[in-house]
């Protein structure tokens, strides 16, 4: 053979199967035939911002479909790109989509700002209720209905599927062109509502049975706002029936509860979880949502309304809050006592209690009652202390601060209780500005904070940030409360020049921050690295700017950041927080419903109790779920076995307390207090007493505190069985100071042991 011969390309025969350089070779055979692999190559460039491409969160489980990657492969869409841990999801397309993305691309291509586009288009389509639902669209409509009763009306939402071809090609052209017109056009009309009649005639049953109760017009009139909760909600006909059927039911039982005790041996399934706290329900409550971002001046509208009450409470998110909370009632001239999980400060003639909001007290009547950070409604650990507050403080007027997204959660909370609310809004002075560019360390300034979500990574912020002549404040959520004061304290005075923080500056802490600075745009959630949500961002992110010191703020990344994190903090401020699709109100169980149920079933383990409680709320289901509990019942397990002979009640309040579950040293000596408190009706002495000192280390001295503060917890509970409280509250100042001197000190902190390795994890 010739060298021309042996240097030409063997040639590719006609019926070769063509190579689309897919993950999943076995996908090829779903690629329509007139696609070829340089078209198949623009879509996979171009997949994350094709609104046609799917991730596996995208597909409902509503729809029957589990949303994991093996069931995607299942429906027949083609894998485009597979998941990165930590990072993006894989990617996946309908063979159908291909032709449509091609033409999207061709029309609208795949610049640096078309994927803010796509996302504002998305979010202009769920403003019209058109929303993905699977693999197809459905559309939200609204029909109001009149009811028998004089005046009475009540509107119903239901979403309808858009099956016609002609409606999801107007979709794709309207992400291709923007046309509001055309959309609305190829939607048409909204389709009526196909069970109306049905429902009409249900709920004119409901109110036919209402009015022959003979009760009055006002309490009548509280039956209309439950009603409407519950045609608010998109959801089957039966459902729906079903939850109408519920709601007239509690209020029935409220009807004829009012102004007696309720008796404990009611049926927990027959009474809605409002109707529990009668006292509130009985009121008459006055309920106004402060409404605004961060740095608003809604807090402080609040605070001065609380000045000016006979009695009242304030329910902080965090003990740190409580206690600042106290100090600007005292200030402004107001008597205020403290009440946390570890302490109660009386004060003379005190007139407000500032506390955490998990010791609100819902058996006694006041004026006035403010819950701070609302919005926590929706965390999945300590929501229900949010759901409780909300429905059962007994106050005469209610003042709930929370961020705007919340807003229609919290009145639908408010209308299953049968109550309204007004909302106030209060508009942020200046806005946050997004930095031009990333900031160097070695390029921080007076008056920056700079935000990570671990203790590793804050210690060693701190430590490079100092190295390079700053002084630094530290704060995460593993130092006590009265350090992290202190360490806020010095930052706003001037002594430190750069805050080093985790999330926690983002809940209430007020600070004169110019620049916020995001050292990574991913947190760690218990299970694995995340990228941060939009209402995180915005929550962090508009701490930057306080009115009165500067005239703006900014928001940014630290350029030794994750190449992606400037991107994803633009994308995200550009988006607005949106509360979590299909919420349910997280509800914790509280002595009445364990001795309700432990009465009526005859159970003696607190275990068994807390499973059945489990089960009761299912019949609310379509509002309210039953907290995360995984730590109470692993708890409730072993005290069951360690420490059976103490009764229900205590081992229900054990339960309860604020154990480190991380730490197995922590777990092994609250259950060894406890079994002690069940044979000899004392806890012992606290070990860390002659353990640890302020001249331990850093990381000693932080597992010192928490013991006290479980300790201090316990004795609050149990009067007369732990006791040494003069001295465990001497270690804890002493702790704290030590703490304090090794933060303000020169010593690097990460390199300690202790100080590095484990898993990242969220607020410290």
């Amino acid at each position: 053979m010739s060298e021309v011969q042996s240097a030409c390309p063997a040639a590719v025969p006609a019926d070769a199967p063509l190579n689309y350089a897919l993950p999943n070779p076995r996908h090829a055979a779903r690629i329509p035939p007139e696609i070829g692999p340089e078209q198949w190559l623009r879509i996979r460039q171009s997949a994350y911002q094709l609104p046609q491409v799917l991730s596996p969160s995208d597909v409902d489980e509503s729809n029957g479909h589990a949303g994991k990657p093996a069931d995607l492969d299942r429906l027949g869409l083609i894998l485009i790109q597979k998941a990165v841990s930590g990072g993006r999801p894989s990617r996946w397309i309908a063979p159908r989509l291909i032709a449509p993305a091609l033409a999207h691309l061709d029309v609208v291509g795949s610049g640096p700002t078309v994927r803010a586009l796509m996302q504002q288009r998305s979010q202009q389509l769920e403003a019209l209720g058109v929303q993905r639902e699977g693999l197809g669209w459905t559309r939200l409509c609204n029909r109001m209905l009149k009811l028998a009763h004089e005046g009475w009306q009540v509107q119903v939402f239901y979403r309808v599927p858009l099956n016609e071809p002609a409606q999801e090609a107007a979709i794709w052209a309207y992400y291709r062109d923007g046309e509001h017109q055309a959309l609305r056009q190829a939607l048409g009309q909204q389709p009526a509502y196909e069970h109306e009649q049905r429902l009409l005639a249900h709920l004119n049953q409901l109110l036919m049975r209402s009015e022959a109760m003979g009760v009055s017009a006002d309490q009548l009139a509280s039956l209309l706002p439950r009603l409407q909760s519950e045609c608010g909600k998109p959801q089957p006909i039966d459902a729906l029936l079903a939850a109408c059927t519920r709601a007239q039911d509690r209020w029935e039982r409220q009807v004829e509860e009012q102004g007696t005790l309720a008796r404990l041996n009611d049926e927990l399934a027959f009474r809605g979880y409002p109707d529990s706290f009668p006292l509130a329900r009985r009121m008459g409550r006055k309920i106004t949502l402060f409404v605004g971002a961060p740095n608003s001046g809604k807090t402080y509208g609040a605070f001065e309304r609380l000045a000016q009450a006979r009695d009242g409470a304030y329910l902080a998110p965090l003990r740190l809050l409580a206690l600042e909370g106290r100090d600007r009632l005292v200030g402004r001239g107001v008597p205020c006592s403290l009440l946390t999980g570890e302490e109660n400060v009386p004060a003379d003639n005190a007139r407000v209690v500032s506390s955490t909001i998990e010791m609100v007290n819902t058996n006694k009547p006041i004026e006035v009652a403010v819950i701070d950070e609302a919005q926590m409604l929706f965390d999945t650990y300590r929501g229900w202390a949010w759901t409780q507050a909300i429905v059962g403080v007994p106050a005469q007027e209610l003042i709930i601060i929370c961020s705007a997204y919340a807003v229609p959660a919290i009145e639908n909370l408010l209308g299953l209780a049968g109550e309204r609310c007004e909302v106030k809004h209060f508009e942020r002075k200046q806005q946050v500005q997004l930095l031009e560019a990333p900031v160097p360390i070695a390029a921080l300034q007076r008056g920056d904070a700079v935000v990570a979500f671990s203790r590793r990574d804050v210690l060693m912020l701190r430590d490079q940030i100092a190295s390079s002549g700053h002084s630094v404040s530290v704060i995460y959520g593993a130092l006590p409360p009265e350090v992290r004061r202190r360490e806020a304290e010095r930052f706003a005075e001037g002594a430190s020049q750069v805050l080093v923080a985790t999330d926690a500056i983002g809940m209430g802490l007020n600070l004169p921050i110019r620049r916020v600075l995001f050292s990574t745009m991913s947190k760690f959630d218990g299970e694995g690295d995340r990228p941060l949500d939009t209402s995180e961002v915005h929550q962090i992110a508009g701490r930057a700017g306080r009115y009165g010191m500067f005239d703006e703020g900014f928001a940014g990344v630290l350029r030794e950041a994750e190449p992606q994190a400037a991107r994803h903090l633009r994308e995200q401020l550009a988006r607005s927080p949106k509360a979590p699709r299909d919420f349910k109100a997280a509800v914790a169980p509280n002595w009445w419903h364990v001795q309700t149920i432990a009465t009526q079933l005859g159970l003696a383990r607190l275990h068994a109790v807390l499973n059945v409680f489990m089960q009761q709320l299912r019949l609310d289901d379509a509002h309210f779920a039953v907290a995360e509990l995984e730590q109470m019942l692993e708890l409730a397990e072993a005290l069951d076995r360690e420490a059976a002979a103490l009764p229900l009640k205590s081992r229900f309040i054990y339960a309860q307390a604020p154990v480190d579950s991380r730490t197995p040293g922590q777990v092994q000596e609250y259950l060894e207090w406890a079994a002690r408190h069940a044979r000899t009706g004392q806890a012992g002495q606290p070990w860390f007493l002659d353990d640890v000192d302020e001249h331990s280390r850093l990381d000693r001295m932080e597992q010192a505190l928490r013991s006290c503060t479980l300790w201090l917890w316990l004795d609050l509970r149990f009067p007369g069985v732990y006791g040494s409280v003069e001295a465990v509250v001497d270690l804890r100042s002493r702790l704290n100071n030590g703490i304090e001197h090794h933060l303000k000190g020169k010593k690097p902190l990460w390199q300690t042991r202790g100080g590095r390795g484990g898993p990242r994890r969220g607020r410290g």
